[in-house]
């Protein structure tokens, strides 16, 4: 005597091409959405890396201002020239080649704090001009009194950045200012 079973153990075809038909759907929706995905992560690294690199330019500039026992500006303001209390002169200006942030010591080779061009070539990290054209560097003297009421002149350097990334067009605009703590009387 042969038994009937109920219950069915394969798929009908419907149902396959109704799963297929699903799973074909998701993935299509999945690869649409890569292209999206993969820009803005490339958006996000891209504001990650230019903010990383004017906060570390700026940092360096101000922290050479603090200590330096004089600051001026040379080339039309474009070039920040500041003695430390070591005696050394250290400059600070965009390269026209490379269009990088540099920095000088005594004379020696523009050392690129900004960019990352190789061989004296122009990176895709670029410093650019600022928006409404202001100054990338700027001094101003300002008269403080002492805790013995005797009138100083410090330096205040204003200094602001615009670093933009060539490939993603994303540009960041960084501003910090500083005292040049080593100050004069008259």
């Amino acid at each position: 005597m042969r038994r009937y079973v109920s219950e069915q153990r394969g798929m009908l075809l419907v149902e396959v091409i109704t799963g297929m038909t699903i799973i074909v759907i998701l993935v299509s929706g999945i690869a649409l959405m890569m292209p999206t995905a993969v820009k803005a992560w490339q958006l996000g690294r891209s504001q990650a890396e230019i903010q990383q690199t004017a906060r570390l330019a700026i940092e360096r500039i101000t922290q050479h201002v603090r200590y330096a026992s004089n600051v001026s500006l040379a080339d039309a303001d474009d070039t920040l020239v500041i003695k430390d209390g070591n005696d050394w002169d250290i400059k600070f200006t965009v390269s026209p080649k490379t269009k990088a942030l540099c920095i000088s010591v005594n004379g020696s080779a523009e050392d690129p704090l900004t960019g990352n061009g190789i061989g004296g070539a122009e990176g895709t990290i670029i410093v650019v001009e600022n928006p409404d054209n202001k100054k990338r560097f700027d001094v101003q003297e300002v008269a403080m009194l002492d805790k013995d009421g005797k009138l100083l002149y410090i330096k205040l350097v204003t200094v602001m950045l615009t670093v933009r990334d060539k490939q993603t067009g994303t540009a960041y605009t960084m501003q910090a200012a500083a005292l040049a703590f080593n100050t004069s009387r008259r």
